[in-house]
């Protein structure tokens, strides 16, 4: 039976396979691109609102000073949080 006779599918079945292959192989990872993005994004939210929040209870304004103490743990906790993240969500 030669080439021609056969169907496209019997034909390029392989390389259909191969491209479907890495089309998966793409989407999952961008979606865990995304869902890295995403986590980073909710650490430093987070962050934002500890922040505002030991303000608030300094009684000061919001993206207030803070003393140290407080700016290293708050900071401390982003930075787990972000860690947490790439631990998660990335290919290494």
């Amino acid at each position: 039976m030669s080439e021609q006779t056969k169907g496209f599918l019997a034909t390029n079945w392989f390389k259909l396979f191969i491209v479907f292959f890495s089309v998966v192989l793409l989407l999952i990872y961008f979606h865990r691109e995304s869902k890295l993005d995403d986590c980073v994004e909710q650490a430093r939210l987070a962050y934002d609102y500890d922040w505002n929040f030991q303000c608030k209870e300094a009684k000061k304004e919001a993206n207030c000073s803070l003393a140290r103490f407080n700016a290293d743990h708050i900071e401390a906790a982003r930075a787990k949080r972000a860690a947490e993240c790439v631990q998660r969500y990335s290919f290494k």
